[in-house]
């Protein structure tokens, strides 16, 4: 009989056992649901609408669209905010000019302003190798020993010229020229021949600038008056100098040497030419004139 009753007894307990073991697993098995329930619902709920203090840093920098969208339905307010920004900056976009239209416009002003181009030195007239010659009129004044000059006489004459320009500002030749003249004295007529031969010294102060040439020569020579009923002349002779300034034009240098130094060129001259006494008192020439040179320059 005892055990039977034994058996009864740990067949309860055996019961009990399973029914505390099955009791323990549910109340865990309730416990993970209600877990995962909570942060399942955590994840599904919506974020907390921005505090209502930070509108102006909403305004300032505009959120993504999902996150607008968010906002909109947590917050009307903010959201009618946030969408009065961007017609503002539309609106600067509008006024202000496109890159397009500022790059069009620099380039209609480029192409309506004339392009200058930069001009070639002009190259220079007096220059190099030249001949030259003049043709001058004046008046000359004389003291003989032999026959009475008292007043001047007309004179002519004219020389010719061969040099270098040595420099831009000075060249060096020979001249060789001569002249003539008449006057009259107690009604008998006198006459007046004479020449030289010299050196020429020619100063350009300008040579880039202007064609003014400034001359001084000196040399030798003479001449003699001869008097109408009168069968001696009278004579002088010695050292000559001479001195001059020139100005000088060259009408066809652009047309046929653009590139080159040199050319044509003439122009109007006054000087003075004379052969000085040797000692006092004894005879001279002077000759102050007016003159039209011409010279051509060979150019280098």
């Amino acid at each position: 009989m005892l055990a039977p009753v034994q058996d009864r007894g740990s067949a309860r307990r055996t019961k009990s056992n399973a029914r505390s073991v099955s009791m323990g697993v549910s109340t865990g098995a309730a416990l993970i649901l209600a877990t995962v329930a909570g942060s399942a619902q955590a994840a599904i709920a919506p974020a907390p609408a921005p505090a209502a203090e930070a509108p102006s840093e909403a305004a300032a920098t505009p959120a993504p669209a999902n996150d607008v969208s968010a906002d909109t339905e947590a917050s009307p307010a903010d959201a009618g905010e946030t969408t009065s920004a961007p017609p503002e900056e539309d609106s600067a976009e509008a006024d202000a000019p496109s890159d397009d239209a500022t790059d069009d416009e620099s380039e209609e002003t480029e192409t309506s302003e004339p392009v200058e181009e930069a001009e070639a030195p002009r190259p220079p007239r007096i220059d190099g190798v030249y001949l030259g010659g003049m043709a001058f009129g004046g008046i000359g004044l004389m003291r003989l020993n032999d026959i009475p000059t008292s007043g001047p006489f007309t004179a002519f004459g004219g020389t010719a010229t061969i040099g270098q320009m040595v420099f831009p500002w000075l060249g060096l030749g020979l001249t060789a020229g001569g002249a003539g003249g008449v006057r009259s004295e107690s009604g008998a007529r006198q006459t007046l021949g004479q020449g030289q031969l010299g050196f020429e010294f020619k100063f350009v102060p300008l040579p880039k600038r202007i064609p003014l040439s400034l001359r001084a020569s000196f040399g030798f020579g003479g001449g003699a008056v001869r008097q109408e009923g009168v069968a001696a002349r009278s004579g002088f002779g010695g050292p000559q100098f001479g001195a001059a300034v020139r100005y000088e034009f060259f009408p066809w240098a652009k047309r046929f040497r653009p590139f080159k130094g040199g050319g044509f060129g003439l122009g109007p001259e006054l000087g003075w030419t004379g052969f000085t006494p040797a000692a006092a008192g004894r005879p001279m020439s002077n000759i102050v004139y007016l003159a039209l040179s011409t010279t051509f320059y060979f150019g280098d």
